[in-house]
């Protein structure tokens, strides 16, 4: 299918990968086949390590400054501007590459667990968490791919719209058309159920990088959520609330993380993802700063706006050498928090929206004085403006909710790039072509089924 499979193939994924926290492995397998393998495969960090900053430089949360885009030409400043061409011939997309990698290695656990040997380790229990896990962190990756490259999910067309190819084997000869939209929520659906369903998962995982049973029902109540299946949606936000509910406090001294194991004391984290991007900043030599949409929502009474701004936008750091911006994209109790609030909401409970919603703002805002709405269309209002303030600059969740929200006719956005914060440069309109991300000229040349996102 792809090169990196071939690659992947011939030494088995385990070599040069770091092993989380205090977790030291047993051997360097370059050929996993027992369960002791495979737990240490889910243990690399590297499945909590990725990089979406491109769905986060679409979307209206961030604002590139005059200086940033003078002379710039490169698939950051075009992904930015909603260009009609993001890649250079040579360029490497590597929200696809690393997405697809992750999802080897996880097949590669799946399709050979039945086969694992019997030893000490080979128990009913860890070989069903082992499988669990792996479909939980599989499903992450298919929610991503379809929601960057396939359109939102819409029940009218979601049955023809393309997606990508939905690869549930290590078959390095495979070249897979894309799957429909409906065909990877149908799959990401039924793994997620299977992972959750089984009786000796622990409601968190033994570290932030494991998924529980927490983490595969917000999976779910997610992808209920972009599917506008609110009665799904929040019944597992329910069961994912029922596990996990606590909030840290950002109106105290929380610090926001400048590294994966930060997270580990957070415990809204029900599994670990974050980005160290290591070009930007040396292209640019600037960060990108916050949209004036987004900084009109926040304000300095908001723990958000210290702790999250200075980690995003202004501080960088040193990972593997190279100066990086970091990102938090977890799946976390927050994020549940609002999809349950928005189906309440939905459904014309706004009472019960609203105290969702004043329960997490008041961990975050000094001097919070609760709110109440009128209606269930001002509770609506109220949790969609919360959760922009809450999952910015996420991995990509703003830019698919703008997706989703351009399904309704109203709740479409238009949205624009100025120069000197006046002049329009560009624009984006609802529905627009440009909201798929294009494949790679290295990817459609390794993979003649694959069809083309044409942006108009």
């Amino acid at each position: 299918m792809y090169k990196v499979i071939c690659f992947l193939l011939s030494i088995i994924v385990l070599i040069g990968c770091e092993k989380f926290l205090d977790v030291n492995p047993s051997t360097e397998s370059v050929n996993p086949t027992t369960i002791a393998d495979f737990q240490e495969m889910l243990n690399a960090d590297s499945l909590a390590v990725g990089n979406y900053i491109l769905t986060d430089l679409m979307s209206d949360d961030v604002r590139f400054t005059d200086i940033e885009l003078n002379g710039q030409d490169n698939f950051y400043s075009r992904s930015y501007l909603w260009g009609k061409v993001v890649w250079n011939p040579a360029d490497e997309d590597y929200m696809y590459n690393s997405s697809y990698t992750r999802i080897l290695q996880m097949n590669i656990i799946l399709n050979r667990i039945n086969a694992a040997p019997q030893d000490s380790v080979n128990t009913e229990k860890n070989r069903s968490n082992v499988i669990s896990q792996s479909l939980i962190q599989r499903s992450w990756y298919y929610l991503q791919l379809a929601n960057i490259y396939g359109a939102a999910y819409n029940s009218a067309t979601a049955g023809t719209d393309l997606a990508v190819p939905l690869v549930l084997s290590p078959d390095a000869t495979a070249q897979p058309s894309r799957a429909t939209v409906r065909e990877v929520y149908y799959k990401v659906i039924t793994d997620l159920k299977q992972a959750v369903n089984n009786p000796y998962l622990p409601a968190l995982g033994k570290n932030i990088i494991h998924p529980g049973k927490a983490a595969g029902y917000a999976l779910l109540s997610r992808a209920y959520l972009y599917m506008a299946a609110y009665d799904s949606a929040s019944l597992y936000a329910d069961s994912s609330l029922a596990l996990a509910s606590s909030l840290a406090d950002l109106r105290s001294s929380y610090s926001g993380p400048t590294q994966l194991i930060d997270l580990r004391t957070n415990p809204e984290v029900l599994m670990a993802k974050v980005a160290y991007e290591q070009n930007f900043y040396s292209i640019f030599k600037y960060s990108f700063q916050l949209s004036s949409s987004l900084y009109s929502l926040l304000s300095y009474n908001d723990g958000r706006y210290n702790t999250r701004l200075s980690g995003y936008f202004y501080r960088t750091t040193t990972y593997n050498g190279s100066t990086t911006v970091f990102s938090d994209f977890s799946v976390s109790v927050p994020e549940v928090m609002l999809t349950k609030a928005e189906c309440l909401a939905r459904k014309g409970d706004a009472a019960a929206a609203m105290a969702l919603v004043n329960t997490l703002a008041a961990t975050r805002i000094y001097n919070y004085t609760a709110v109440n709405a009128s209606s269930a269309d001002t509770a609506l209002a109220y949790v969609l403006r919360e959760r922009r303030r809450e999952l910015f600059v996420h991995g990509g969740l703003r830019w698919f909710d703008l997706k989703r929200f351009n399904v309704n006719t109203n709740t479409q956005l238009t949205l624009t790039r100025k120069q000197d914060d006046s002049t329009v440069i560009a624009s984006l309109t609802p529905l627009s072509s440009r909201y798929l991300v294009p494949f790679t000229q290295t990817v459609l040349a390794n993979n003649p089924n694959m069809v083309q996102n044409v942006r108009q």
